[in-house]
């Protein structure tokens, strides 16, 4: 019989990506008007962000917890560049973004 779902994991998990996302867009925007708001902002994203991750790594294996927090970032990060920032989207990225995707499943199983 599998267990039950775990629902708080799967949120915090998400909350903490959610975080880091936000965090990485605040500090883009740093970078492209030099607005401290927006980087004292991106900063406590980045802690409140890690301080999640951490209570996390009570509940699963590093492994996997590291792999779907970073891999759904960096995926919604390379997303709201090209959306957000114009920046390009290649064939090459669109490659990176799917074997994050693969490794992130092949990880969480």
């Amino acid at each position: 019989m599998r267990p039950p779902f775990d629902w708080t994991l799967w949120g915090l998990l998400a909350l903490a990506a959610a975080l880091e996302f936000a965090g990485d867009l605040l500090l883009k925007w740093w970078a492209e008007t030099n607005n401290w708001l927006s980087f004292g902002a991106g900063v406590l994203a980045y802690v409140a962000s890690l301080a999640i991750f951490a209570m996390l790594l009570r509940r699963a294996d590093l492994s996997v917890i590291f792999a779907l927090w970073v891999g759904l970032a960096a995926v919604l990060t390379a997303l709201a560049g090209w959306l957000l920032f114009g920046e390009a989207i290649t064939p090459r990225r669109i490659a990176g973004i799917l074997l994050v995707i693969g490794g992130v499943i092949l990880l969480s199983k």
